[in-house]
């Protein structure tokens, strides 16, 4: 089994939004309570071979996509566009598996290009991909039978890379926001110290003025 890192970096993160106090500390309280949740879920209702189900992960995935939903613009096109493009992997590597060398890497990028090209945003790519990764669980446990002889629901390649990648596209919109902000505030101070000092020199021309 693959380390879970996605659970360790939302782990991090959310210790992190809480010792600094963020706003976005609600976020990851609300995640951590799913995954314990489905954590438990996992404890009460154990997988049976070969098909192992993540309920801690997929709470996760289910609290993160109605989030992402609440916060998007497009939610219908982009769902449909990456659901079936997912569809079409499942499908082919069902039938031809191993064709494509490093097919899932191909394929992950394929679903985030997809999901962003036609949501246009970051909460609305994360709606789309989720979305379709939830909604393409069944399909996935359909398509297996009597093939596999073991499963992950959802994928351990796919939960970690999703999450690494939407964690670095945060990370990164955030220190892209940070750096408008400030580059407003510089504009800001230059423009208020132009017009101090032309104040000051309007002024000292009016002093001169009248002392002569």
């Amino acid at each position: 089994m693959i380390f879970p890192y996605g659970e360790w970096v939302i782990l991090c993160l959310a210790l992190a939004t809480w010792a600094e106090k963020r706003p976005s500390r609600r976020f990851f309280f609300i995640l951590t309570v799913a995954w314990l949740i489905g954590k438990g879920l996992e404890l009460v209702y154990p997988s049976t071979t070969p098909w192992h189900w993540h309920f801690a992960r997929l709470a996760v995935m289910l609290v993160f996509w109605v989030w992402a939903l609440q916060r998007s613009e497009r939610r219908i096109l982009p769902f449909l566009t990456t659901s079936f493009l997912l569809s079409m992997e499942t499908l082919f590597l069902v039938n031809d598996p191993g064709v494509i060398p490093g097919g899932s890497w191909l394929f992950m990028a394929a679903l985030v290009s997809s999901a962003w090209l036609s949501a246009k945003s970051y909460w609305g790519t994360a709606a789309a991909f989720t979305g379709a990764l939830l909604f393409n669980q069944a399909l996935v446990r359909f398509t297996n039978e009597g093939i596999v002889r073991y499963a992950d629901f959802p994928d351990t390649f796919v939960w970690n890379l999703g999450v690494g990648i939407f964690v670095v596209w945060a990370g990164l919109r955030l220190g892209w926001q940070h750096w408008i902000k400030r580059e407003r505030q510089k504009s800001t101070v230059k423009q208020l110290v132009t017009a101090n000092e032309v104040g000051a020199y309007e002024h000292a021309e009016e002093q001169n003025s009248s002392s002569r």
